[in-house]
C-alpha cells in the first residue's frame, strides 16, 4: 500500500494511492494522521484495504498537495558513511578535518524534525553557507514500539519505506573534530521525504532497490541498496539496543557516492534535485535562496 499525507481544500488528511487517485481516509473511522494510523498495525491496513476496494472517497493526485508522509516524526535517526564508495570519497576530502571515521559500528546522528518538508517542496540555500549538498537515501519507518530487537525480527517492526534527501550543509557538518553532524544536517527544509510511505509487504526485499539522484536532469548518484554496509535490519538491532523506537520514527539509511562533497559542485538557487528509488517513487525539490522572512523572534 502506498500511503500519503496530503492537503486538499486546506484540510490535512491521510489516504492511499491507487493508480492516479487518492482514496481518502478522511470520512472513515480511521485516524486523521499517519502516526496514529501506523499504531493500528494490521487492523488499520485491513480497514484501509476495505476503503480502497469500495473506492468511494476518491481524489485525483493532481488536485492535492502531497506532504511528507509523516510531517513531524518523533525521531529522525540518520546513518552516515553507509556505502563504501561514499565513505571513501568523504575520507579522501575530509580526513584532515575530521580524522578517520570508525568502521565497526553504524555512524548515527540526529536530524531535527523541524527540517522536514514535503516531497515536492522548496529547499532553502541558507544565507550562512554556500556549501549546500544533496544525499539521496532509502528511508524506513518504524511500525511499532520496540526495544532490543534481534536482527531476525527486525523486519517485523519496519512499517514501510520512503525516499529521503538528507540535505547537508557541508562546512557546518565538518566543523570539528568531531564532526558536528546534527548542525550540518538539520537546517529548515533540509529533510524532504515521500512521496509515499510504501508498506513493507509491497516493497519486499528492501536491500535490492535501485537508487538514482539527478540534479537538473544530470545523473549524480546511481547505486543499489544492496551496497549498504549496515542493512536496515542491522540498523534496527543496533538502534533498539540503546533506546526505544516508536511508530513513525524515520531512519534514513545513508547515501551512495556522487554527492557534491567530491566535485564541490554545490547546489544553488534554481537547481532541481530528483531522487528516485525503485518501487518507492521519486521526490523532486527546487532550490531557492533562503527567504528574507525566515527570521522569527
Amino acid at each position: 500500500m502506498k500511503l500519503v499525507t496530503f492537503l486538499h481544500n486546506n484540510n490535512l488528511s491521510i489516504g492511499a494511492v491507487k493508480d492516479d487517485l487518492i482514496i481518502s481516509f478522511a470520512q472513515s473511522s480511521l485516524p486523521k494522521n499517519m502516526i496514529d494510523f501506523i499504531e493500528l498495525g494490521n487492523d488499520g491496513l485491513d480497514t484501509a484495504n476495505d476503503l480502497i476496494e469500495k473506492g468511494e472517497d476518491k481524489i485525483e493526485v493532481s488536485k492535492v498537495e502531497l506532504c511528507a508522509p509523516i510531517p513531524k516524526p518523533s525521531k529522525i535517526l540518520a546513518v552516515g558513511l553507509n556505502y563504501k564508495e561514499h565513505k571513501d570519497e568523504v575520507a579522501e576530502t575530509a580526513a584532515k578535518t575530521i580524522g578517520k571515521a570508525q568502521e565497526k559500528y553504524p555512524n548515527i546522528f540526529n536530524k531535527q524534525n523541524s527540517s522536514v518538508v514535503g516531497p515536492f517542496d522548496l529547499i532553502h540555500r541558507p544565507r550562512a553557507s554556500e556549501f549546500l549538498d544533496y544525499e539521496g537515501e532509502l528511508g524506513f519507518v518504524i511500525g511499532k514500539k520496540c526495544r532490543h530487537v534481534p536482527y531476525d525480527s527486525a523486519a517485523n517492526v519496519i512499517y514501510g519505506y520512503t525516499v529521503v534527501n538528507d540535505v547537508t550543509i557541508r562546512d557546518w557538518q565538518m566543523r570539528g573534530p568531531p564532526m558536528t553532524m546534527t548542525m550540518g544536517k538539520s537546517w529548515d527544509t533540509h529533510c524532504p521525504f515521500g512521496p509515499y510511505l510504501v508498506t513493507s509487504d509491497e516493497v519486499g526485499d528492501p536491500h535490492n532497490l535501485k537508487l538514482e539522484t539527478h540534479v537538473n536532469g544530470e545523473l549524480r548518484q546511481s547505486a543499489s541498496t544492496s551496497d549498504l554496509i549496515f542493512d536496515c535490519f542491522t540498523l534496527v538491532e543496533y538502534l533498539s539496543t540503546a533506546f526505544t523506537l516508536e511508530p513513525g520514527d524515520l531512519i534514513p539509511t545513508g547515501t551512495p557516492a556522487g554527492s557534491a562533497v567530491m566535485t564541490r559542485n554545490w547546489l544553488k538557487a534554481d537547481d532541481e534535485v530528483k531522487i528516485e528509488i525503485e518501487k518507492l517513487g521519486f521526490i523532486k525539490n527546487k532550490v531557492i535562496e533562503e527567504p528574507e522572512d525566515t527570521p522569527v523572534y
